[in-house]
């Protein structure tokens, strides 16, 4: 009787010892990889000069995220890259957003110089 009391503790420890690394995450390896791609696509879109706030909070989220990976704490790691990939995706969008709205400003403007040269021109 005591072996098959101490063969069920036995199992229920092994069982659990098991599960409990069953559901620890992979590190966040790829997805880091693609979250800094999307950092380094809004920068290149002008997000340093139109969504400043954006791009820092997706740089200061992807260093946190490499600080959880190093210690093992996979799953904030990969909470925190995806995070940074979204504020990263935002800033691009953003700044991709400000520099059509810049455009369409100076494409305004110059619409109206013209019209001014032109009445100018027509007037005796």
């Amino acid at each position: 009787m005591k072996s098959i009391h101490a063969a069920s503790a036995a199992l229920v420890g092994a069982a659990l010892i098991l599960s409990a690394c069953a559901t620890t995450p992979p590190p966040p390896s790829a997805e880091m990889t693609r979250a800094k791609a999307a950092i380094e696509q809004a920068q290149r879109a002008g997000a340093r000069e139109y969504s400043t706030e954006y791009l820092n909070a997706s740089m200061a989220k992807m260093e946190m995220a490499e600080a959880a990976n190093a210690k093992g704490n996979n799953a904030q790691a990969t909470r925190l890259v995806e995070e940074s990939y979204a504020d990263a995706h935002l800033a691009q969008i953003s700044a991709q957003s400000a520099k059509s709205a810049q455009a369409a400003a100076d494409v305004d403007k110059s619409i109206v110089t013209l019209q001014d040269e032109a009445s100018r021109t027509n007037t005796p």
